[in-house]
């Protein structure tokens, strides 16, 4: 189900993105749509850019070109048990939770997906999200539509209770669905 739930939102997106809806009036910059090998940031406050894969860490923004002249500024927190409530017991051992925060940092629209985001810990284990509760509304999948307005949410993993070293890293996929690679990593 959240292996449909990306697709279907890049493909709202394209269909809003083709009828105008959320485009903003061309800046003076030029609108330049095309990644650029030498991007760079002259921010401070532990904001990362680039076009290759970062590590940056748990706390700390990323700032990624997703597709086609988009870019994303995603902040991943550190994980920490999850003291909601469950509907289902967890299979590994226990549930850790996530706080994610996403915005568009350039271009028309962008999205998030928690299934983009997986936990490794440190012997090399990866997992996937969980669903640990019926109720989705603190879940991870955003649709970016205004630059500069935060969009958070919460994504919860099932893990050993022993897991250690654990990272989390972003792979996303584009609009024709094939993987980008991994772009991102928060320790």
């Amino acid at each position: 189900m959240k292996r449909l739930i990306a697709p279907l939102s890049v493909a709202l997106l394209i269909t809003l993105s083709g009828c105008g809806i959320g485009s903003k009036p061309s800046t003076s910059d030029g609108g330049d749509t095309k990644s650029s090998s030498s991007s760079s940031s002259t921010e401070s406050g532990g904001e990362s850019e680039s076009t290759g894969p970062q590590s940056v860490s748990f706390g700390q923004a990323a700032t990624v070109s997703t597709d086609k002249g988009t870019q994303l500024k995603l902040t991943i927190g550190a994980p920490t048990d999850f003291t909601g409530k469950a509907d289902f017991e967890p299979e590994k051992g226990k549930y850790v939770v996530i706080d994610a925060s996403a915005e568009l940092a350039k271009g028309v629209a962008g999205n998030v997906s928690e299934d983009e985001f997986v936990l490794v810990d440190a012997n090399g284990n990866r997992y996937e999200p969980a669903i640990a509760s019926m109720e989705i509304s603190g879940s991870f999948i955003k649709l970016l539509t205004d630059k500069g307005k935060a969009e958070t949410g919460q994504i919860i993993y099932d893990v050993p209770a022993d897991a250690t070293g654990l990272k989390v890293e972003y792979s996303p996929t584009d609009v024709d669905s094939k993987p980008l690679g991994m772009l991102a990593t928060w320790k």
